[in-house]
């Protein structure tokens, strides 16, 4: 079957919109002719996810308290794209804002649905190889940004360990490592 063969959209409703995201409740046919209806989407801003490896060998990672899941979370750093931002020019402003960490050689790892079945937004997913801490970070209002520099060699530790947790984030980190064949 074709992609989205036989899935039609017969209405679409915004329900709520706020600066981070929108609600929209859809009509759909689907394939066998049933009618799912609402079927709802949050539309979010693209993101974007670095792997920031310095010369010296260590991933520069951020640790900050996540509301929705009550605890600290130790992971990438990462931001939604701006609009009319391309996603790398996000991803570098991202990481100078949290980190302070600028430079170095730029890859597109690729890029992921962080939620398909809920978001309709994008992940694109960097690695930085040879940044360099250059200036003071300069978090958004109320963005509480602890900057932990670990070695590369101990990244997989984390993830099997449950220290980090974001799913995209998992995936550039074994994308990533396997960039890097370490």
């Amino acid at each position: 079957m074709a992609e989205g063969e036989g899935w039609k959209r017969l209405g679409s409703e915004r329900l709520m919109e706020n600066p981070y995201f929108s609600l929209r409740s859809e009509r759909l046919r689907l394939p066998d002719g049933g009618i799912k209806d609402p079927y709802y989407v949050i539309e979010r801003p693209d993101a974007a996810i670095i792997f920031p490896l310095t010369e010296s060998g260590e991933v520069v990672l951020v640790n900050q308290y996540r509301p929705p899941l009550e605890m600290m979370e130790l992971g990438l750093p990462a931001g939604l794209v701006e609009e009319g931002e391309r996603p790398e020019e996000a991803a570098r402003r991202e990481l100078s804002e949290e980190t302070g960490y600028t430079g170095g050689d730029w890859e597109l790892l690729g890029s992921l649905a962080s939620s398909p079945s809920l978001k309709d937004n994008w992940a694109y997913l960097f690695l930085a190889r040879g940044v360099e801490e250059t200036t003071p970070p300069d978090p958004d209002e109320h963005e509480l940004v602890e900057v932990v520099r670990v070695p590369v060699k101990e990244l997989l530790n984390l993830v099997h360990q449950g220290k980090i947790v974001s799913s995209s984030g998992v995936a550039a980190i074994m994308l990533a490592l396997e960039r890097l064949q370490v």
